[in-house]
């Protein structure tokens, strides 16, 4: 559980220096920075040629490629103070491409992969292979020209030579790629919908080095449940995500097979991937693909990753294929005021996910928790308490009622919260409340866990293991809280001798488990929805009794003061101050 960040971005013992020379580091600069000493604009320079020879980039929509393109000049421009010394702009036709990722070859590696069932490959591909060694020197020789001329003429003859060889080397595996994936329809309207992407062939001195170094990707959110899997001109195949809910699965498999083996992956999706049990083969991809994950998760509200319209919750994964620190890695979920964006990504810390924790959900996530006496507590109750779900029955009168939405306080109750005619204060006849049921085989039971729920523990344990919008049962029943234990301390009271501190213990939250279904009726909040007032129960004005329930639950599974009152300072900064 000690903190963990995610790799530094330049190698141990590794001190940059500016390019010009002198300070820093006290190092020298590279050769190839010479260049950059008698340049008019020591960054134009440097931006250049990282341009060149260090920046790709796809998009399905030649559009976006396009004004990636002229964001780029935009920015070299800016670089320069005098127009006289403005000069002929790199071409970067052949770093910032039209494609589509989930289509087309990336590597002989790919091609194992995704094809090894539907036979041998129906074309030469060592051919290609030394085409493609014969590209990447004419790319690099293209570079170079640009740096040597302004000459239009050469510059223009050199590139429409790359260019052709390219579409040369391209046509060939697109017509062995359309025969391997059983195409029936013409190859130029296959092509035409499909637009695959041949990464091996598109950037050949990248594939040199197995792969790229970076990758950096924010793939499109686009879900796939029923008819909207036919909404695509193409259609992908040999992916294990691909019956993953939402496009961003395959998009991010396809990314990922993409580096090479010291490389960094960096891709911000939705933060159902670490929940969601439709994900699961996205987790499990990705595990196998790397040996370290670093993930953290940021909320919509009351400020969200992405301005406008995206309304999403968003995780960032950061991964590398190698290493010591071998697991997944979890932030805390964040939440954050405007004004705390710009510590947002400074302040992460990380803690390793053990086994238990991987596995306690309602099926195999990865929990939103982060290094602290919280993961302590987690870490301790997942080992030594058994989960609600064993006590809990298909039906029963004895039942505990949740709403299915949260944001900075779960709905627990007994009794469901009124639904009134706001003019009569009459009960409505059709309730418009969404309560979910818990049963249990008695009262005892029921009562244990509905103080295991209404405080701090329930709301935490929903926040590491939920979505931040539903209440779900199978979320709600995994709380590990030993409630048939505490049951048998307080029957055993009657009978044999006990435990006299955990009798008392529990004894104690039974009472004010009663007290507290007293009192809530008394501390309703209101809500006009659909034309009558949705009754609320306000329990923050009860905290009085809930914080004295969660501290006798806390000695009851053998925590900490220390530990309690961690829980509680979390709960509070997640819910700001318990404002709704």
């Amino acid at each position: 559980g000690r903190p963990s960040r995610p790799p530094p971005l330049f190698p141990p013992g590794f001190s940059p220096a500016p390019l010009w020379g002198g300070g820093g580091g006290g190092g020298h600069c590279p050769a190839f920075l010479d260049e950059a000493r008698v340049h008019h604009s020591a960054r134009y320079w440097l931006l250049k040629t990282l341009c060149l020879n260090n920046l790709y980039g796809v998009d399905l929509m030649a559009e976006a490629a396009e004004i990636a393109k002229l964001r780029l000049f935009l920015k070299l421009a800016a670089q320069l103070d005098d127009p006289a010394q403005i000069e002929p702009l790199p071409d970067l036709d052949f770093n910032i491409k039209s494609g589509n990722l989930l289509v087309g070859i990336a590597d002989r590696g790919d091609i194992t992969r995704r094809f090894s069932e539907r036979g041998v490959l129906p074309f030469g591909l060592e051919e290609i292979e030394d085409a493609v060694e014969s590209i990447a020197v004419a790319y690099e020789q293209f570079v170079a020209i640009q740096d040597s001329t302004d000459d239009q003429h050469v510059l223009q003859q050199a590139k429409g030579s790359l260019q052709n060889r390219i579409d040369a080397v391209a046509d060939q595996a697109d017509r062995g790629l359309h025969k391997m994936r059983g195409e029936t329809g013409p190859l130029e309207e296959w092509k035409e919908s499909h637009a695959p992407f041949h990464w091996f062939i598109e950037f050949p001195t990248v594939w040199r080095n197995g792969g790229f170094d970076v990758i950096i990707g924010n793939p499109p959110y686009i879900g796939l449940k029923g008819k909207n899997r036919n909404q695509f001109d193409y259609k992908w195949i040999g992916y294990e995500t691909s019956d993953c809910p939402d496009l961003y699965a395959v998009c991010t498999e396809r990314a990922s097979t993409l580096l090479n083996a010291k490389g960094r992956f960096a891709m911000i999706v939705m933060h159902s991937l670490c929940f969601h049990k439709g994900f699961l083969p996205l987790r499990s991809h990705l595990r196998d693909c790397f040996t370290t994950l670093w993930v953290s998760s940021y909320a919509m509200r009351p400020d969200s990753l992405f301005s406008g319209s995206a309304g999403v919750r968003n995780s960032i994964i950061l991964a590398k294929p190698n290493g010591r620190d071998i697991g997944v890695y979890s932030s805390t979920y964040r939440r954050w005021w405007t004004k705390g964006r710009s510590s947002l990504f400074s302040t992460l810390e990380f803690s390793r996910l053990s086994h238990h924790l991987l596995m306690c959900g309602p099926s195999p996530m990865w929990p939103f928790i982060g290094p602290g006496l919280v993961f302590d507590y987690i870490e301790r109750i997942v080992k030594n308490c058994q989960p609600m779900n064993d006590v809990l029955k298909k039906n029963s009168d004895h039942r505990l009622g949740y709403k299915t939405t949260a944001l900075y306080s779960l709905g627990i109750y007994v009794k469901e919260p009124p639904t009134v005619d706001p003019t009569t204060r009459i009960p409505a006849k059709t309730s418009t409340q969404r309560s979910g049921w818990l049963y249990f085989a008695n009262s005892i039971q029921r009562d244990l866990a509905f103080m295991c729920l209404v405080g701090r523990w329930g709301y935490l344990w929903w926040l590491i293991f939920g979505d931040e919008f539903d209440v779900t049962r199978g979320v709600l029943a995994a709380l590990p809280c030993d409630i048939k234990q505490l049951e048998d301390a307080e029957t055993q009271s009657l009978r044999t001798p006990c435990d006299k501190k955990l009798v008392d213990l529990v004894n104690r939250i039974l009472d004010l488990a009663s007290e507290l279904q007293t009192e809530m009726p008394k501390h309703l909040k209101w809500m006009l929805k659909a034309g009558v007032d949705v009754g609320r129960y306000d329990v923050g004005a009860l905290r009085h009794i809930t914080d004295e329930a969660d501290w006798l639950l806390a000695q009851a599974w053998g925590l900490t003061r220390e530990q309690y009152e961690a829980a509680g300072n979390l709960r509070d900064r997640m819910t700001f101050g318990n404002r709704d």
